[in-house]
């Protein structure tokens, strides 16, 4: 990866994700660019914390450029590892956040976004607004960090698949492996059932998935998980909790997981258990 798009509204959870996503590049050895999307009165009440100058509309572009300066300062003054140090630019422009992002990524073309969520789990910060605009409207890898989530190496990463699009997933599971090689990660391919036997094709399906990964990527830290739940949040929820997952990776498409949570009517009573970065993958599939 060459660089990675930091989004942050200046909160302290904004700019805790733009830490974190400093870090990652610094792992990565990637460049970044932090990036504040201006927001009108209407919007701020959806951000939170962050009150509306007098000054106007020139005086929040202002502010927003010291934010900025200041953000960038910081990384830079508290960076005093050895090795490498990310080479960090700043942009800011007035409007919605995807449309934003939109004209910033024409100009810098990241590899990935890293973004802070304002709840913890993944269905209470899939409900958050940003969150979903961006998870709706993204082109490249989108990294979202909950709250007070520390850097540090993945260990295990979980793919969701429901082996709906398996030529696809092989090629989002190798797209991955490059991120996965730098923490010596292993990639669980996840796949929420229910409690039901097993049939033969579902095995099939999970065989085929995996000798098509494993021959295409020619990397050994790949394996299967059957996850027996009747509701796919929850399932997810409790296999990364129980196995320690540090990055959950889902490919955001119509009727699939990710979908089914942004829809679900009883996403609100899934428990807040998950704190691990999730990282959305756009629709391969798409036309």
């Amino acid at each position: 990866m060459k660089t990675l798009l930091l989004l942050t509204d200046f909160s302290t959870d904004g700019n805790h994700a733009a830490e974190y996503g400093y870090h990652l590049a610094k792992v990565l050895n990637a460049d970044v660019v932090i990036c504040n999307a201006v927001t009108i009165p209407a919007q701020l009440a959806e951000v939170g914390d962050i009150d509306w100058p007098l000054n106007g509309y020139d005086g929040v572009i202002d502010d927003s450029d010291e934010e900025l300066k200041k953000l960038k300062k910081h990384f830079e003054h508290t960076d005093h590892s050895s090795g490498f140090h990310p080479q960090i630019s700043t942009m800011n422009q007035a409007g919605r956040l995807a449309d934003v992002v939109e004209n910033v990524m024409n100009s810098c073309n990241a590899d990935m976004m890293v973004m802070g969520t304002h709840r913890k789990g993944i269905s209470h910060f899939l409900l958050d607004n940003n969150c979903r605009n961006m998870i709706n409207s993204t082109t490249c890898p989108l990294l979202l960090i909950p709250p007070h989530t520390p850097f540090r190496d993945f260990g295990k990463i979980a793919f969701a698949t429901n082996f709906e699009y398996p030529q696809q997933d092989i090629l989002d599971i190798c797209n991955l492996i490059s991120l996965a090689s730098v923490f010596g990660s292993d990639i669980l391919m996840t796949r929420v059932h229910l409690a039901l036997p097993q049939s033969v094709d579902h095995q099939l399906m999970a065989n085929e998935l995996l000798t098509g990964v494993i021959h295409k990527a020619n990397y050994p830290n790949i394996f299967y998980r059957s996850v027996e739940n009747e509701d796919t949040r929850t399932g997810l929820d409790l296999f990364c909790e129980d196995e320690q997952i540090g990055l959950l990776v889902m490919v955001h498409r119509p009727h699939d997981f990710i979908d089914v949570i942004l829809r679900g009517s009883h996403t609100q009573k899934m428990a807040a258990r998950i704190t691990i970065p999730l990282l959305v993958l756009p629709d391969g599939n798409k036309s």
